[in-house]
């Protein structure tokens, strides 16, 4: 049976109730990203309630248009969970119980001196030509089966638990795997992610515009906007493997023709891994003070493995005793300019670098919101110090806009962008 030489396409299904009452769904952008990085095309990703009849309708729907569903959730053992029935009404295939697989859960059940109730029973029921997927992180088991069509590969629809830590591994070990055996034999891709800072999102889209038009048919862009960074995603393939890596060199070489200064990183690089490099590169540590991101920043810094080796430490001066006491900003400053200004913004950036004896001292002061902004100092207004960068501290003003939480975010995002664009500086 020959393989398809169209790039395969890919649907995702999430079961949930839970996920159209505003729980985030943090499983679309990984698996969505995974499957690209692949070279297959996601053409679809869709949510519904735990409703049998309209996971059905998706699964009857998605026959006539794809190569492969991935179904994420619905196979625990509650009334709520009916991604298999679904699949069995939809496919008119039976649900057959396998007492090994009950029995395997059992023994689960047993390792942690737990009574199995009888609900679990449900987990044991596979739909009719399906191969299990064992699943050791959890009680449900994912499935795998073909459906067959004239003239093709046969389609391919997996079902997978619908917690992440159960999820993601199932998908990476046999699901992907599984893919790229049946639709991406010849399938050669490169997936190339430059992350941008310093300039916005249409900024950035003028200046490649030339390449996407230079690449049009030949490849694939995505840019986004993000908290004080822009994403730019390009995929391309090849015959071969070398011929899908030479192509992307080429392009990438011309995108950092257009764009180069503004890139601090690619791939899983963040603002902080970045700053990270940067920091240890030029031998230097960090410390930071923070008033309306409420410890956001160091939050971040510190999520990067091996932060101990630059950053200090953080204060948290909420308060203008606290900012006074542990910082040293002076008394005047708070009574003439305030808590939100460059100059309270500057005096906690050296402050807390003095305090914490290190090379570098960031500082983050604002008005988040949703009240306390005025007509002078409006919710949104943010300094971000710098001390320890530049031969004399400075701040830096923003006027974010968003809720609360989207304020704190950028301006954690943009205090982080402003440290690494000065060190940066500093190399050249």
């Amino acid at each position: 049976m020959g393989f398809q030489k169209r790039t395969p396409r890919i649907e995702i299904l999430f079961t949930g109730s839970e996920l159209l009452e505003g729980r985030p769904n943090t499983h679309q952008n990984y698996l969505c990203l995974k499957l690209k990085n692949a070279g297959f095309s996601v053409i679809k990703a869709t949510t519904v309630p735990d409703d049998q009849a309209a996971i059905a309708l998706e699964i009857k729907d998605w026959s006539l248009r794809s190569d492969a569903l991935i179904i994420c959730g619905g196979l625990g053992p509650t009334f709520d969970d009916l991604s298999r029935e679904a699949v069995s009404e939809a496919l008119k295939r039976p649900l057959i119980y396998h007492p090994e697989i009950f029995k395997a859960i059992k023994a689960r059940f047993s390792l942690y001196r737990l009574p199995i109730p009888a609900e679990n029973k449900k987990q044991a029921y596979l739909i009719e030509g399906a191969q299990m997927i064992d699943n050791p992180r959890g009680s449900a088991p994912g499935q795998a089966l073909e459906v067959p069509r004239k003239g093709e590969n046969p389609q391919s629809l997996f079902l997978l638990p619908g917690p992440f830590a159960e999820m993601s591994p199932l998908f990476e070990s046999v699901v992907l795997p599984r893919l790229r055996f049946l639709y991406g034999r010849n399938l050669f891709s490169e997936h190339l992610l430059l992350h941008l800072s310093g300039i916005s999102e249409s900024a950035a889209d003028e200046k490649l515009s030339s390449v996407v038009g230079a690449f049009n048919g030949k490849a694939h862009f995505t840019i986004l906007g993000l908290s004080a960074q822009v994403d730019f995603h390009a995929l391309i393939q090849g015959k071969t493997a070398q011929e899908a890596q030479r192509k992307m060199r080429n392009l990438k070489a011309e995108i950092l023709k257009k764009v180069g200064p503004f890139v601090f990183g690619e791939g899983e690089e963040t603002l902080e891994s970045a700053l990270g490099r940067a920091l240890l590169k030029a031998k230097k540590t960090l410390a930071v003070a923070e008033s309306c991101t409420a410890g956001g920043l160091a939050s971040r810094i510190t999520s990067v493995p091996g932060s101990s080796d630059y950053f200090k430490g953080g204060v948290i001066a909420y308060s203008n005793e606290v900012k006074k006491d542990m910082l040293g900003v002076q008394p005047k400053t708070l009574s003439r300019f305030g808590a939100v200004s460059p100059e309270c913004a500057v005096e906690m950036a050296e402050g807390v670098r003095q305090k914490m004896k290190s090379s570098v001292g960031i500082s983050i002061t604002g008005i988040a919101g949703p009240s306390g902004g005025s007509a002078k100092k409006p919710v949104g207004l943010v300094y971000v110090g710098l001390a320890g960068l530049t031969p004399k501290p400075f701040s830096r003003r923003l006027h974010l806009l968003g809720d609360r939480e989207t304020v704190r975010k950028r301006a954690a995002s943009c205090a982080l962008h402003f440290s690494l664009q000065e060190l940066l500086l500093g190399e050249k």
